[in-house]
């Protein structure tokens, strides 16, 4: 993966999720069920990035390689929000 920049506020969403993390050291290549993120975690994350983003993942998004990594699931949510919109998360 190449260097991947995690917008703060996003960050933030993400560590509330992580109960094994600092946030001084999360990164794009962290692993997030090493960071504790389970699957009732991956839902209520899901829930929190839908209602703070105003987006809609789609069921076919929602696979392991999309939340493996904090860098994963980055590009996958700024896909969705496309480039103006997620350079201001």
């Amino acid at each position: 993966m190449t260097s991947v920049h995690i917008p703060r506020s996003f960050r933030d969403t993400l560590l509330a999720h992580l109960p094994y993390a600092e946030s001084s050291n999360l990164t794009a290549k962290d692993d997030l069920a090493a960071l504790g993120l389970d699957s009732m975690g991956v839902i209520q994350l899901l829930a929190d990035l839908e209602d703070s983003l105003g987006l809609e993942m789609p069921d076919d998004m929602l696979t392991e390689e999309t939340f493996a990594t904090a860098g994963s699931l980055w590009q996958t949510v700024s896909g969705l929000l496309g480039p103006a919109q997620s350079a201001h998360v």
